[in-house]
């Protein structure tokens, strides 16, 4: 079977850079492990099951935060693009947190919320959720005022408003916010286990406190494909609903005749 030319070019540049990667390795020395180091080290690390362990305890982190950062992003973000009082009266507290380092108040969230999963969960959020709402807010308030006229006369208001026009006519916003939000859920939950040292956080100081760099790059290399797998995953997630955003307007009007029929079986539509 015929490799397509995009991943003709992805295999030559993954080839190109183990290249790269094992001349340098051989120019430092032991401080940069070469490839067949790494992976056997890998595979040491997949067979203890220390790796997969610590891979899952963090993804199940990730989505809690994440999670909860979808549900209180996308209305807030909603309403921001569509209010202007609100913008001001909101947008002024999520820029300032959008500004502040999270990792300066990872000792605040400790004393707060302990350590258990609660305090995974709000770093998560807290690293995630004010990126999304900017970008949500600015894919909901580029939405052109003839688009929502259009949904209010086949009676978009509130939820359906939102459902059948804001989100399918900002849906490159949307996914952009879930992209972004989904690759600094990763990274919180990597910072929050950093400083308790639980999942990824205790490989890494574990294996960082007896000098082991290949299961260092290991882990770390790791922890950028499961950021990466995600991104992947949205973008499938992304084609398949392409055609939501062209077709809402069209399938808001067929709900709105079809309840006009049930309502009074006279009308024809």
């Amino acid at each position: 079977m015929r490799l397509s030319a995009r991943r003709q070019h992805q295999l030559a540049g993954l080839v190109f850079g183990v290249v790269i990667w094992s001349l340098f390795a051989r120019w430092t020395g032991p401080t940069l492990p070469r490839p067949v180091v790494l992976g056997s080290a890998t595979v040491e690390l997949y067979r203890s099951g220390a790796l997969v362990d610590a891979l899952a305890e963090t993804l199940l982190r990730v989505m809690f935060g994440y999670g909860l950062a979808i549900v209180i992003a996308f209305p807030v973000g909603a309403v921001m693009g569509l209010s202007s009082f609100l913008n001001i009266f909101i947008g002024t507290y999520v820029t300032a947190l959008f500004v502040t380092s999270v990792a300066s108040l990872l000792p605040f969230l400790i004393l707060v919320a302990g350590t258990d999963i609660n305090f995974y969960t709000a770093v998560v959020f807290l690293f995630a959720v004010f990126h999304m709402i900017l970008i949500v807010r600015a894919g909901v308030a580029t939405v052109e005022q003839g688009i929502r006229d259009a949904g209010y006369v086949f009676g978009a208001t509130g939820w359906r408003a939102y459902r059948y026009i804001l989100l399918p006519a900002a849906l490159p916003h949307v996914v952009a916010a879930l992209r972004i939000g989904y690759n600094r859920a990763v990274k919180g939950a990597v910072v929050a286990e950093l400083w308790i040292y639980a999942g990824i956080g205790e490989l890494l100081h574990s294996y960082q406190r007896f000098s082991q760099t290949p299961e260092v790059l290991a882990v770390v290399l790791h922890v950028m494909l499961l950021a990466v797998f995600g991104v992947r995953l949205l973008r499938v997630i992304e084609r398949r609903y392409t055609g939501w955003r062209e077709v809402s307007v069209w399938w808001l009007y067929l709900e709105t005749n079809t309840r006009l029929r049930r309502s009074n079986p006279l009308c024809d539509g």
